[in-house]
């Protein structure tokens, strides 16, 4: 195989203009879990997990994102308490939900299919009502039927959720001659709280994992806990309650979509020396589920990772011979 040098500038303009690829695109399924930890405990006290399945077709240059969200379990069981079911049953009411995504891999976050979201309500609603019966569900019901009225509303609700605030996140963006940027990332940590907005650096690595993907990494700086933090910890130390958050993104090298997110908000103080003591965290994994297809896959020569960083010595999986061992160091 003959070698292939890119310049560096020839690099930084592929890695700066990836877009989603979305030719052969295949529906995609993932695992979520949201965990809730005291302090460094290994065993969560709650945890949600759920699927997850995104197919995305393209259809006269527009983009149509299709979310299912299913098999809902709260702390390692199905719904049984009737709050865990009735939220079980607005879920299923909401998705599927088809949006807009750009080849950026953004959304306007407009529901495309609204109706539908209305007849399947109906549909719960009746069912709910058929096993269930009480003044505190019908006014509940009451409640949501003015909720579910509102379009706006529900897609603003769309925006208090780890997993839509994490996958619609700005990844694909221009990052320069040294792969970072300082950037934003809204984050809804708490349920029924507006997102809190982190500030931080994100990085692309030039490098490919093992497993097909590339990483793009989000570090927030550490800054002060939203007061409800306090109550929710109980805490009445004196110290103040401090947050930071950890993002990490796996993205396949072939259609630069989501593989894997993993993300860890923890929440903690820090004494006059600097010793961070956590008071709680949050932990979320996304993980696609079947990814051997991307066994047999080829890179094209147009890729922005053909080259990836530092070549090694044949075999080399990801760019090309190079004898001279040179590393793309920027």
């Amino acid at each position: 195989m003959n070698e292939i040098r890119l310049s560096k500038k020839e690099i930084q303009k592929r890695l700066n203009s990836i877009r989603i690829k979305p030719e052969e695109f295949e529906r995609r399924c993932y695992g979520v879990s949201v965990k809730y930890f005291n302090g460094n405990e290994l065993a969560p006290f709650k945890r949600m997990d759920y699927e997850l399945s995104l197919n995305l077709d393209v259809k006269y240059n527009q983009g149509i994102l299709e979310i299912n969200k299913s098999n809902i379990y709260f702390n390692q069981h199905q719904p049984d308490l009737i709050n865990e079911i009735i939220a079980n049953s607005i879920s299923k009411s909401i998705y599927p939900i088809k949006v807009e995504l750009n080849e950026k891999g953004i959304s306007p976050n407009i529901i495309l299919n609204y109706n539908e979201v209305l007849e399947r309500w109906k549909f719960e609603k009746e069912k709910l009502s058929d096993k269930y019966e009480s003044d505190t569900l019908t006014h509940f019901f009451e409640i949501v039927d003015i909720k579910m009225q509102q379009q706006k509303q529900i897609e603003r609700n769309l925006q208090n959720d780890w997993f839509w605030n994490l996958f619609f996140h700005p990844k694909l963006v221009n990052y320069g001659e040294c792969r970072t940027i300082e950037t934003s990332l809204f984050l809804a940590v708490i349920p029924y709280q507006r997102p809190i907005h982190f500030f931080g650096i994100q990085k692309i690595e030039k490098i490919p994992t093992n497993y097909h993907s590339f990483i793009i990494t989000f570090s927030s700086n550490e800054q002060q806990a939203p007061k409800y933090f306090y109550t929710i910890n109980n805490y009445s130390a004196e110290l103040p309650l401090l947050i930071q958050l950890e993002v990490e993104y796996d993205l396949d090298v072939y259609h630069h979509f989501p593989m894997h997110v993993r993300a860890k908000l923890i929440i903690f103080t820090k004494d006059q020396s600097e010793k961070k003591t956590i008071i709680s965290r949050i932990e979320f994994f996304q993980y696609q589920q079947n990814t051997a297809s991307y066994q047999k896959k080829e890179l094209s020569l147009d890729s922005p990772f053909i080259t990836g960083g530092l070549v090694k010595l044949p075999p080399n999986k990801w760019g090309f011979d190079n004898f001279e061992n040179i590393e793309n160091n920027w």
